[in-house]
């Protein structure tokens, strides 16, 4: 027999909560003993368990927060050289500026070190005996005062600059130079008479590569550890020279590792990618700066070694390694722009302190908790007997209560969905628990209404869309109806030979094109591409297609090409109050001489076949024109071509070399060329030449989705068939 929902919840209530009291029971007065034990062992268990998470823990912690110190630091010090880089570079265009506009300057005269006092951070301009004994005429000597106007963008902008200067490929140096003590600036005998900026390394190292170099760390006059950005600059005639800035590497490095402390045994160090130490706060031992440069990726330590290696490539990462015999985490991250990496080490017993702690406190705090067990578990023996009888009487008669209760509201639920499922929408479910069923009823009375919604909605969304559908498709009929058919013009015509085609992205698109006959011997060609696509560009198609017609068939005779299409513009261009344009290559070809005069408007330019050779794109010299309807009075250029026998054109829109395949990777104009060529010897019919590019194009873009306009026209003359005058 059966069991309906009641019944079966009073068995299902009863059955558990007695199988649930007897196992209490047989627990409380047969586990007393074992629970005592495996209290004990879980908490021997458990002390080691939890010494071991958090000693895990306490080494994620240390790797996250090491992690985050080191690349703020190397952050802060790749922030400061970058700084350096943009002066350097925006002193060095200064410098092309003033060198490119030379006439637009006085010369300057800065102070000469040689006789004069120079104060720190002043620019002075320096010439060596050797360079002043070459001769230095007056023209040299006023580029040189044209030059000195640089002065006043070399003001040292960053405290870590040591100097800023300018080293030009004539030998003279305009240079402001910061002492220790703000004292005025002091210099040896040898560098004024000998130094020649050609000749120092930060000078040749940028002159050579051409663009912005950092130089390697060394040791200036003052006794500073420094490194140079340089950059060069250029005249009319190509390099000039090299802009460089000195900067206190050690300063910045200084401000890097006061910025925060990973620990109280943390070691912060830098790494060039030669794998030597230039800067460390350990003062002994393996990370200690070592007087001859030492390679810390053959220091015997293969772990170190890996992670040297690690460090000198660029990489980022926190390891636990062993150095000078004493576990640590090592932490490193790059500074990609000087080809360095800060490191930073905490030792392991700093980190693992906590899980040591840990342990110990818990392991007596569990030796307390078992003995407390031991007791607890002999009150509860007394008391769990009494209870467990009251329990099981008080939990039969609540059950036969709840179970009548609870099934009330999910019978009335059932009747009322199988009512909706039987198409009564306006059905209301009224079921009041304040529990998951009445929030169950609620859901269903809006599923309802949403359902009901829906289904009126779609009602009128279809009629809708089937609507539109039927006026798109007699607008792309009428589209389709305005585009010249190729026998219109091939009837009985042997001057040559003329196909065309158009695929609109959407129902109706935005290209066109178009060809008749002006008169027996003239044929003018037109193809378009309106900016846009859909319904809009349709539009503006059609009068861009009809003033470009009408301004042709009605030019006089001694209007140019050019003069028909600037007044097509002019009129397009007209109340264009949506700011839209069509790119237009439109040209006519006379069938007697092959001369073939066009018009370019911001088209594609077209391919041509000349002579039986391949196909290459017609790109004449000169700025392009402008595409119609951008704005009034522009002015065009008319340019010409003549066509031998034989020779073909190939007009398209952007729509065909913007085609894309599953990858969005582009048809391109090299794979339409190449198609193109694939045709040449012979030449087939211009309707078998756009076949092979339509052919070629499926095969490129599969199954991806249109995104353009896709128009063709092809176009061959054949002067041994053309008709007599």
């Amino acid at each position: 027999m059966k069991l309906d929902i009641r019944r079966r919840m009073l068995l299902l209530a009863l059955s558990g909560s007695i199988l649930s009291f007897l196992a209490l029971g047989l627990i409380v007065f047969f586990g007393a003993a074992a629970m005592r034990d495996t209290v004990m062992e879980r908490g021997r268990l458990l002390g080691v368990s939890a010494s071991g998470f958090v000693e895990t823990f306490a080494g994620e912690q240390a790797r996250r927060r090491l992690s985050s110190h080191v690349g703020d630091k190397a952050l802060l010090i790749e922030r400061e050289f970058e700084h350096t880089r943009r002066d350097a570079e925006e002193i060095a265009q200064t410098m092309n500026l003033i060198l490119a506009a030379q006439g637009d300057y006085l010369p300057r005269a800065l102070p000469d070190p040689h006789t004069e006092t120079v104060a720190s951070g002043e620019p002075y301009l320096n010439m060596s005996r050797a360079v002043e004994a070459g001769g230095v005429d007056e023209e040299a000597r006023r580029k040189m005062g044209v030059a000195a106007n640089i002065a006043d963008s070399l003001a040292v902008r960053n405290r870590f600059y040591t100097g800023v200067f300018v080293g030009s490929k004539d030998g003279w140096l305009i240079a402001a130079d910061v002492t220790k003590d703000g004292a005025p600036a002091r210099f040896s005998e040898k560098f004024l008479d000998s130094y020649d900026p050609r000749e120092m390394n930060w000078y040749k190292l940028a002159a050579e590569a051409g663009k912005t170099i950092f130089t390697d760390l060394y040791v200036d006059t003052n006794g500073t550890r420094c490194i140079t950005c340089a950059t060069p600059f250029y005249d009319e005639d190509g390099f000039a020279g090299v802009v460089g800035v000195d900067c206190n590497a050690e300063e910045i490095y200084q401000q890097a590792v006061d910025m925060n402390s990973a620990g109280a045994t943390d070691v912060s160090f830098i790494l060039n990618k030669r794998g030597e130490i230039l800067f460390s706060t350990k003062r002994e031992g393996t990370l200690a700066v070592a007087d001859k440069p030492r390679d810390l990726r053959n220091c015997g330590d293969k772990r170190l070694e890996m992670e040297a290696s690690a460090m000198a490539s660029g990489k980022n990462d926190v390891s636990l390694v062993s150095i000078d015999g004493e576990g640590v985490y090592l932490a490193y991250a790059p500074m990609a722009s000087i080809g360095w990496s800060f490191g930073q080490v905490i030792a392991q017993t700093e980190v693992t302190y906590p899980a040591r702690y840990a342990k110990d406190n818990l392991q007596t705090q569990m030796r307390e908790f078992a003995g407390d067990v031991r007791g607890n578990v002999r009150r509860l023996a007394g008391v769990g007997a009494a209870f467990l009888l009251l329990a099981l009487l008080a939990i039969v008669a609540l059950s036969v209560k709840a179970s009548g209760h609870f099934v009330r509201p999910i019978l009335s639920l059932t009747e009322g969905v199988n009512e909706i499922a039987q198409g009564n929408l306006d059905r209301k479910l009224d079921v009041h628990t304040g529990d998951e069923i009445e929030r169950l009823a609620d859901c269903v009375n809006d599923m309802t209404d949403n359902l009901k919604t829906h289904i009126e909605n779609l009602a009128k969304a279809t009629a809708e869309k089937e609507h539109i559908k039927a006026e798109l498709s007699v607008a792309q009929r009428i589209q389709e109806g305005m585009l010249p058919a190729v026998s219109s013009v091939l009837s009985g015509q042997t001057a040559f030979d003329l196909d065309a085609g158009m695929t609109p992205a959407k129902e109706v698109g935005g290209d066109f094109y178009d060809f008749y006959m002006l008169d027996e011997n003239r044929l003018a060609v037109a193809i378009a591409d309106v900016s846009g696509k859909g319904v809009p560009a349709a539009l503006f198609m059609v009068v861009a297609k009809t003033v470009l017609e009408n301004c042709t068939l009605s030019a006089k005779p001694e209007e140019s090409l050019a003069d028909v299409v600037a007044r097509a513009n002019d009129r397009i261009s007209q109340n264009n109050d949506q700011m839209m344009f069509v790119t237009v290559f439109f040209g006519v070809l006379d069938l007697r001489t092959g001369v073939f005069d066009y018009v370019n408007a911001g088209h594609n330019p077209p391919l041509a076949a000349l002579g039986g050779e391949p196909f290459a794109y017609l790109v004449p010299e000169g700025k392009p024109d402008k595409p119609l309807g951008v704005m009034e009075g522009l002015a065009f250029h008319q340019r010409s071509l003549t066509l031998a026998a034989g020779d073909a054109l190939f007009f398209y829109t952007d729509g065909v070399t913007e085609a894309v395949d599953e990858k969005a990777e582009l048809y391109g104009e090299g794979r339409l060329k190449a198609a193109l060529d694939r045709e040449v010897n012979p030449l087939p019919s211009m309707k078998e030449l756009l076949a092979a590019v339509r052919q070629d194009m499926s095969a490129h873009v599969g199954e991806a989705e249109q995104s353009d306009d896709i128009t063709m026209m092809a176009l061959r003359y054949s002067a041994e068939r053309r008709p007599i005058a």
